[in-house]
């Protein structure tokens, strides 16, 4: 594992504060309340999987309230959390709701909220960075604080490979196959909300849901065309370009601003999870970057550091065939396209 807290070996007076932390250093900073205020027993584990953490939180009895002054939108998260042993409750945007074991929900880290169980009682929490998830669901603020089944269903699926992971934890896997968990789960994540009935009682109508997730999937299968243009998209989705502008505002981005993000987002996955024999250019342009330096210039922009910081290409080696998000082989796909200009 990465980190470990454990209060067992802490001294009565320092318990609390020590767990106080233990919370704070792996999620973020939150005001507690315990349920007995002599005796606390706490265990608390994390892995990190690249894009994503996974942890596993055994505890008494407490409340969990992250209050307005702790909340900040420079590094937005959210947090999928599972119950294990015993149900809990959670406060958010208006919404309450029980998580029973066998369900999950999603907590965002910029608006306050509150989370407690009176009992002792074992969570999975999955920490996942807002651009990952939004990436392919579009904004997550309208998922949270809604429970969801993890046991039928793609999200039964999502609840199977949350298991799989847990039971995988302490396997010394390498950086590739940990970031390749985390991606997987994320999309896993992104389709069980996606399919789930309950995601249509939001705030936005299940017609511009419905439309979105169109969007969404036509946008994924066709992130390795540099030439994928609002147009293309509206055309294929069978909407105006006047409705697909419409659909984004109020939004945080423009259509081309998302698919950039998407693009962007994606590499930094692929780049997470690639062996060494695939290039940095290949992996652009599985994105739908024709231009290398473009897309260095792009990624660097958003995340603060080079590509070749994050999984350094080795141009000794011999490449090998490279599939983009739709399956294909990129390096072929590369040679067709250019024989058809």
């Amino acid at each position: 594992m990465d980190k470990s807290f454990s209060t067992i070996e802490q001294r009565h007076d320092s318990t609390f504060s020590y767990w106080n932390k233990a919370v704070a250093d792996t999620y973020f900073d939150m005001q507690l309340c315990y349920q007995n205020d002599d005796i606390f027993n706490g265990q608390l584990e994390s892995w990190d999987l690249s894009t994503v953490q996974l942890s596993r939180m055994a505890s008494d009895g407490a409340i969990y309230k992250r209050l307005q002054k702790d909340c900040s939108t420079n590094e937005r998260q959210v947090l999928v959390t599972a119950p294990v042993i015993s149900e809990f409750e959670f406060s958010q945007m208006g919404r309450t709701t029980r998580c029973e074991p066998g369900q999950f929900l999603l907590e965002l880290s910029e608006e306050p909220f509150v989370f407690g169980h009176s009992k002792h009682n074992e969570v999975w929490v999955l920490k996942i960075p807002v651009t990952a998830l939004r990436a392919r669901i579009g904004e997550p603020k309208r998922f949270c604080a809604r429970s969801y089944g993890a046991q039928e269903g793609v999200g039964g699926l999502l609840g199977d490979y949350f298991r799989l992971m847990m039971r995988h934890r302490d396997m010394a896997h390498d950086a590739n196959v940990r970031a390749l968990m985390g991606t997987h789960f994320v999309d896993l994540l992104a389709m069980s909300l996606q399919n789930h009935p309950d995601a249509l009682q939001s705030s936005q109508s299940a017609v511009r849901d419905a439309h979105l997730a169109r969007i969404e999937e036509y946008v994924r299968l066709h992130l390795c065309d540099p030439d994928l243009s609002p147009d293309h998209i509206a055309q294929a989705c069978g909407i105006s370009l006047r409705y697909l502008h419409l659909l984004f505002k109020g939004a945080e981005a423009s259509v081309c601003q998302w698919i950039r993000e998407k693009r962007l987002q994606s590499a930094h996955e692929m780049l997470r999870s690639a062996t060494q024999r695939t290039s940095i250019a290949q992996i652009a342009y599985a994105v739908g970057f024709s231009d290398h330096a473009q897309f260095s210039n792009a990624f660097r922009k958003r995340f603060g550091h080079a590509p070749s910081e994050i999984r350094p290409a080795r141009s000794s080696e011999a490449s090998v065939p490279f599939m983009g998000v739709d399956g294909i082989d990129i390096e072929k796909a590369r040679s067709n396209r250019r024989l058809h200009h």
